[in-house]
């Protein structure tokens, strides 16, 4: 999978990851394993803060599908939509 991504689309995907900071990247990972929790449906203590992943989504978006449906999926958690 990796070896089907062009390099200069994956430097560019590690360059803006980067910048999104270590407390930043963390919440996106908690919303890419799992988007519920992450909403505060389940466990309230995962629960992640929505500015920091509009900020990722305005930084990583359109970069990788998965990253962009789990991101939409919280979103949707959020404003109460069914995924």
């Amino acid at each position: 999978m990796l070896y089907e991504t062009d390099p200069g689309d994956l430097i560019d995907f590690a360059k803006r990851w980067a910048s999104l900071g270590d407390a930043i990247a963390e919440q996106v990972e908690q919303v890419v394993d799992d988007p519920r929790a992450a909403a505060g449906q389940g466990r309230a203590d995962l629960e992640v803060n929505p500015n920091a992943v509009e900020l990722a989504r305005e930084r990583l978006g359109g970069l990788n599908e998965g990253l962009d449906q789990a991101l939409a999926e919280y979103f949707d958690l959020l404003a109460g939509e069914p995924s």
